[in-house]
């Protein structure tokens, strides 16, 4: 069996990032991988044509194309499609640290008998510096000592690429992530983890994400998809006694979601005012 399964969603994506990701992936020290990539309906030209050439670069790269629906239904498509004992997920404009990354985080988890594995990850911003994630709330670093923890003493619910997950971990129980536009990823991440139950916390930096983006940027569907997820999330932390994760929730993403809201170049006064009533609506108190 194939080792590692890398599934990598595309949408008309940067060539140039996107040629860096796949570098990224081929250039790992675990030769015995396979990288999934699913096109989730692209319509530019110019990546299209990008896509298919670098497709024929190596055996090891499999495309599938799909209808758009958002990265988290190309997730899911990748999921069932693949032949790995593992899944890693790496976003078409982002990389792993090092060309032994994923070798690293397999060998602890089979040498340490856990189903997860993961390291550090880092912001890689546009002038080419790295930084701690903008959501590193208690600071990861004290956490990734090259140990196993229990998620319940851990309850992060974000970078979730920076991890290896077992395949039957994930298919056996039909973890898949929900149809959302975005924060589809921290609901899959805390149900899996929440399932695995212990991880290997490896002390090294595993996964470099491209920070690029604004909230400016963010369109009407986006901003209503963030809430209806992170509602999603308060539900399910209250309803596991994840009280951590439910105290994090409240501390760190409202104020996100205020900025989100204030800042949004798509939204007008009565959008900032309905979705400001959802927020409130999954609380038990005002926040906004």
């Amino acid at each position: 069996m194939i080792k590692v399964s890398i599934i990598m969603p595309v949408f008309n994506s940067n060539p140039d990032y996107f040629s860096q990701a796949v570098e990224s992936a081929l250039s790992q020290s675990i030769e015995d991988l396979e990288l999934l990539i699913i096109d989730d309906g692209s319509d530019d030209k110019n990546f299209l044509e990008h896509l298919t050439e670098t497709s024929k670069i190596d055996k090891r790269i499999k495309v599938y194309k799909k209808n758009h629906q958002g990265s988290g239904q190309a997730r899911n498509l990748g999921i069932s499609l693949s032949n790995g004992e593992t899944i890693s997920f790496l976003d078409s404009d982002d990389l792993y640290s090092e060309n032994n990354t994923l070798e690293l985080l397999y060998n602890s988890m089979k040498e340490n008998n856990v189903l997860v594995s993961g390291g550090i990850p880092v912001d890689l911003k546009p002038d080419g510096t790295q930084t701690q994630p903008y959501f590193n709330f208690g600071n990861i670093n004290e956490y990734f000592s090259d140990k196993i923890l229990d998620y319940i003493d851990y309850q992060f619910p974000w970078w979730y690429w920076s991890y290896l997950y077992d395949a039957d971990l994930i298919k056996k129980n039909k973890f898949y992530f929900p149809p959302l536009l975005r924060y589809q990823d921290p609901i899959w991440f805390v149900k899996t983890m929440v399932k695995a139950e212990k991880f290997y916390a490896l002390n090294k930096i595993t996964y470099i994400h491209r920070d690029r983006g604004t909230l400016k940027a963010l369109t009407k569907e986006q901003i209503e998809s963030h809430i209806e997820g992170i509602c999603s999330l308060l539900k399910y932390s209250d309803e596991e006694k994840l009280t951590k994760l439910h105290k994090l929730l409240y501390e760190v993403f409202f104020d996100y979601d205020i900025n989100l809201l204030k800042s949004s170049e798509a939204l007008t006064e009565k959008d900032i005012e309905r979705y400001s009533e959802k927020i409130n609506s999954c609380t038990d108190k005002t926040i906004i």
